[in-house]
């Protein structure tokens, strides 16, 4: 497959970008008037100036962690069933992912973000203790209608803006397994995952031991039968890129 990449001039990671979004349209569970938002997270340590020496020892570890986050926007609409339209979305994917890499703004727009989501965080920890109340300077999300408003039409409602899925690209972790330096112990399998919030649906890509590995971690009391089906679809896109 990365030979197919590379001469469709794309990555895996654009692949999975388009491969999650026509299994969703395949499996018919999205609406065609309104686009799919997936989002990732974006290694910012490139963009960081250089650390000061008291510090260069926790920039070069693996557990100093320095993101930001972005979104991927695709159509939910398809009238094509080959493979054509996977590469098709899989350029429409770099195209964002290359325009938010390159943004100017990128890492005062990730300070801003962090900070936000910082405090709501602390917000909503408080709300599950029953701590307090938020202070009043912090704005949650409203809270939805139980009835729709009648004088509102589908054109003045606003757009939903919650992304369907996440996408985790960890890249080739070979380099970072180095599995010469255990000669004694084959390192074959690596399976990551993490705790999702409530609605969450996370896919990890990665590289390990020569090969492509997938893993998909959900909120099981948000997704019914769908998830399976999607999630089999995603799998017969990949593996039909391949052929």
């Amino acid at each position: 497959i990365l030979s197919k990449c590379k001469a469709e001039g794309v990555s895996i990671a654009h692949v999975l970008f388009a491969a999650c979004n026509v299994a969703w349209i395949r499996i018919g569970k999205v609406s065609p008037e309104l686009p799919m938002m997936m989002y990732s997270a974006l290694n910012l340590r490139p963009y960081l100036p250089s650390s000061p020496r008291s510090l260069s020892h926790l920039a070069s570890s693996y557990w100093f962690l320095a993101v930001g986050y972005f979104n991927v926007v695709l159509p939910s609409f398809s009238n094509d069933s080959s493979s054509r339209l996977v590469w098709h979305r899989a350029r429409l994917a770099k195209k964002q992912c290359l325009t938010a890499a390159k943004n100017r703004l990128l890492l005062s727009r990730t300070n801003y973000m962090a900070e936000e989501r910082g405090n709501r965080a602390k917000v909503f920890a408080s709300l599950d203790d029953g701590l307090h109340l938020p202070p009043a300077s912090v704005t949650l999300p409203p809270t939805p209608a139980s009835t729709p408003d009648p004088t509102q039409t589908s054109m003045s409602r606003a757009p939903p803006s919650t992304a369907l899925l996440g996408l985790s690209l960890l890249g080739n972790l070979d380099s970072m397994y180095k599995h010469s330096l255990y000669p004694s112990i084959t390192l074959h399998t690596l399976t990551t995952g993490s705790r999702q919030r409530k609605g969450g649906l996370l896919v990890f890509g990665y590289t390990f031991a020569g090969k492509l590995w997938m893993s998909l971690g959900y909120d099981e009391g948000a997704y019914k039968a769908e998830v399976g089906a999607w999630w089999d679809e995603v799998r017969k896109e990949i593996t039909a890129l391949c052929h």
